[in-house]
């Protein structure tokens, strides 16, 4: 079990590399949700009950940010609800203290994709990766560790890249 949840982990990541390609929002969501999915079950395979069920969460935050253009789902209260249920499930799905690393990282990230621009989530993922990272390096998850380091390479890539945008403009 251990190396099938290591292989679906790194194709996980894998999926979610691929996701830094799209640059329309809708499809960056569908392909981060299937890299989540994905590494979500490389948690359960690897016993890690709150990586589980905090990825699933994620699958379904996903699902109603992609829907954020509709009426029904605008509004500061969908980030408010998606982040309080990201609260209480990661608390349900307890797996001792090392499972505050993950269930902080992806409620702070639950709540800035909701309510900030593309820089600020940038730079809130400076804080959010390394608690995921730090959780997958102590549940030995390789896909995970991989795609936190990525995605925090990633950020800052993208915060230099911005920064030097706005310089030369001026």
């Amino acid at each position: 079990m251990e190396l099938w949840g290591q292989i679906i982990g790194i194709v996980g990541m894998v999926v979610c590399c691929l996701s830094y390609q799209c640059f329309d929002k809708k499809k960056l969501l569908i392909v981060q949700t299937v890299g989540a999915g994905l590494l979500g079950v490389q948690y359960l395979l690897l016993g890690s009950i709150a990586g589980f069920t905090m990825n699933m969460v994620g699958l379904l935050r996903n699902f109603f940010y992609y829907h954020r253009d509709k009426k029904l789902f605008s509004g500061i209260w969908l980030p408010i609800t998606m982040t309080v249920l990201m609260t209480v499930v990661g608390f349900l799905s307890w797996g001792g203290p090392r499972s505050l690393l993950i269930i902080v990282g992806l409620v702070v990230n639950t709540f800035c994709m909701g309510v900030c621009d593309s820089q600020q989530l940038r730079k809130s993922l400076l804080v959010t990766c390394p608690l995921v990272l730090v959780y997958s390096i102590l549940e030995g998850a390789l896909g995970g560790i991989l795609n936190e380091s990525i995605s925090i390479i990633s950020a800052v890539v993208g915060i230099v890249r911005y920064a030097r945008s706005q310089r030369s403009a001026r």
